[in-house]
Order: structure tokens, then sequence, then C-alpha cells
């Protein structure tokens, strides 16, 4: 979807196209850092094993994945709304012709994710103790979501950016 900017077509879609990419990169980065920060506190907390401590962390961390997981709800529903179809629009021309069924396989891979995040999140959530064996599976769960959603966020990196980068390269060549 271009908006008449009161620009040249190749002006307004190049514009909207950095528009994007920056934005793309801009969350990404955020979404890595915020993953990179439960990890830190997850590591931190399997060091104190079995204390009240990490009872708490881990009551912590599910709130910081909570909040990540709805940060990640609104990501994903702008790149629905705006990304795929400007990228999938360009794609569909004959350039790269898996990229329907690699959306499908990212689409697939966010769900995946979420399932690991809500089992992690219910499992913190019957962690009332300091049982040691409950955390170690809490912080399994844990690690397999962060896991899957850092190559979730790396796949989509890899799969936008060379269509938009080839997009970009199309416009400026017909300049």
């Amino acid at each position: 979807m271009v908006i008449d900017l009161g620009m040249p077509l190749d002006d307004a879609l190049t514009s909207s196209l950095q528009q994007i990419l920056e934005r793309l990169k801009n969350e990404h980065g955020a979404l890595k850092k915020e993953l990179d920060h439960v990890q830190e506190m997850t590591s931190h907390m399997v060091g104190m094993l079995g204390s009240e401590e990490s009872r708490r962390l881990l009551q912590e961390i599910r709130k910081q994945m909570e909040t990540f997981m709805q940060q990640l709800e609104a990501h994903e529903h702008w790149e629905e709304d705006e990304v795929l179809p400007l990228l999938a629009g360009y794609a569909n021309q004959g350039m790269e012709p898996t990229f329907l069924t690699s959306t499908w396989v990212l689409e697939e891979d966010h769900k995946q994710a979420e399932r690991f995040v809500r089992s992690f999140l219910a499992y913190a959530e019957q962690c009332k103790g300091a049982d040691s064996i409950k955390l170690k599976k809490a912080i399994s769960l844990l690690s397999v979501a962060c896991s899957v959603l850092s190559e979730h966020l790396l796949s989509e990196e890899e799969m936008f950016f060379p269509v938009a980068n080839q997009m970009l390269k199309n416009i400026h060549a017909k300049a």
C-alpha cells in the first residue's frame, strides 16, 4: 500500500520501504535486547537454585515474558498489516517464488514460540516454593522459548531484508 505523498511513485515507495526497514530493525533490536536480558536473568537464577531469591527471580522473569509477548504480538500485527503485503506483492512478481511458503513457516515458528512461552508462564505460575526440580523445568521451557524466538526474529530478517533491498535496488535502477 503506497500513500500518495505528492512525490513520484518511486520516491513514495522508497520512503515507505525505508521507513518499514528502519522500524523493523529497531523493533527487532529491542525484542532481541529484551530476550538477552531475560536470558541473563535466567543465568543468574540458575546460580541460586533452591533459594527463595530464585523463586522471586522466576516470577520477575515471568512478568517480563508476559510483557515481551505483548510487544511481540503488536510487532507481528504490524508485520502482517504493513510489511508482508508490501513485500509479498513484490516477491510474487517472480523474484522469490518461495516467499509465501516462507511466511507460512515464520507463522508456524511464531506459534511454536508462543506455545513454549505459554508453557513457561503456566509452569512459572505453579512454582510456589523454591523447589529446584520445578525451577529447572521452568528454566528449560524458557530456554527453548528464547531460542525459538531468537531464531524466529533472525529468520524474519533473513527473509524480509533481502526482498526489501532488492526492491530498493530495482526502484533505483529504474530512476
